[in-house]
């Protein structure tokens, strides 16, 4: 194998990344494993075969709504309630 080097855009090409695969360990030409140490985007390449898709991002889930939030806290509450007067029962604390 020749000297090889990163193409001038700065990301290795999809040849450069099948050879770094082909490669044993330890024995991948210099410059591309250079180059794969330092840039993020040439590494997800290189682990997961190609790159995150660049389009719009899902929108982050709403908030619930001010009543249900106080409804699940009442609900909470009322099971705790429950909760501890059956322990305070069964323990012998209420007649």
């Amino acid at each position: 194998m020749g000297e090889v080097t990163a193409p001038p855009s700065g990301c290795l090409t999809d040849a450069q990344l099948a050879e770094l695969h082909a490669a044993p360990p330890g024995q991948a030409p210099e410059a591309l494993a250079r180059h794969l140490a330092t840039c993020e985007r040439c590494q997800a390449r290189a682990l997961f075969g190609a790159q995150r898709a660049s389009g719009p991002k899902k929108p982050p889930p709403e908030f619930p709504s001010l009543r249900r939030t106080f409804f699940y806290a009442l609900l909470v509450l009322v099971a705790m309630a429950a909760f501890f007067w059956s322990l305070a029962k069964l323990s012998g604390q209420l007649h």
